[in-house]
């Protein structure tokens, strides 16, 4: 008796637990979650496509920020940038779909060695809600696209990307003073040939978005009108 009641208390000392970036993803993930559901999202957007789209882009933002700070090296926020009209998989990507990825620097100081890896599954917008890169740009900070990528899916495809240090701040676009890096979606539709959506009226209501501060943390706009200031 003795002898299995010893195997029962080894087995749960050693029973897994959770790892600190686990932990600092999901604390990340229920922060955004919290903040958004007490602004309510009332003076932002009155489309409920854009409304739901807020929350899952900032849960990666935050958990892109959490990983980095987790594994100590660089992440990024990835949103899908090819537009094969030729392809379905991609089109139906096109500007929705959404991963994030970390540098791996397998241990060493030899930079030959750093990979860049696909750390979750993704996101994808809501349907009719796109990313709109020409709203989340400023006079003075642009967005690029990074080399083609194979995300989950079995799919290669060039990405605009949002990057952080393992401190957790943003790093590209880089912040230049007040001018902060700026993420905003938006209701619209994609034409058959279209190189981007277009909206699906002229009204402000149908976007929403935030501002990523220098620290990595983020503000959602108040009132779509921020958007264009």
């Amino acid at each position: 008796m003795k002898h299995h009641s010893s195997q029962r208390r080894s087995s749960f000392l050693v029973a897994p637990a959770f790892t600190l970036v686990e932990m600092l993803v999901v604390i990340s993930i229920i922060s955004v979650l919290l903040t958004v559901g007490t602004l309510g999202l009332k003076n932002l957007s009155k489309a409920s496509g854009v409304s739901a789209g807020l929350p899952i882009a900032e849960a990666l933002f935050a958990e892109a920020r959490a990983i980095a700070v987790g594994k100590g090296t660089k992440t990024r926020v990835l949103v899908h940038g090819q537009n094969d009209r030729d392809d379905e998989f991609h089109r139906d990507r096109f500007l929705r779909y959404m991963a994030i990825q970390y540098l791996d620097t397998k241990g060493t100081e030899d930079v030959a060695d750093d990979t860049w890896e696909i750390a979750s599954r993704g996101s994808s917008l809501p349907k009719g809600v796109y990313f709109m890169k020409r709203l989340s740009e400023t006079a003075a900070l642009t967005l690029e696209k990074t080399p083609p990528i194979k995300l989950p899916g079995q799919s290669m495809t060039t990405c605009y990307y949002y990057e952080f240090n393992a401190e957790g701040m943003i790093t590209f676009p880089e912040p230049s003073g007040n001018d902060v890096p700026r993420f905003v979606i938006q209701s619209g539709r994609l034409p058959p040939g279209a190189d981007e959506p277009s909206a699906t009226d002229g009204s402000k209501k149908n976007m929403g978005g935030f501002v990523i501060w220098r620290s990595g943390r983020t503000s959602l706009f108040r009132h779509p009108d921020q958007i264009e200031n």
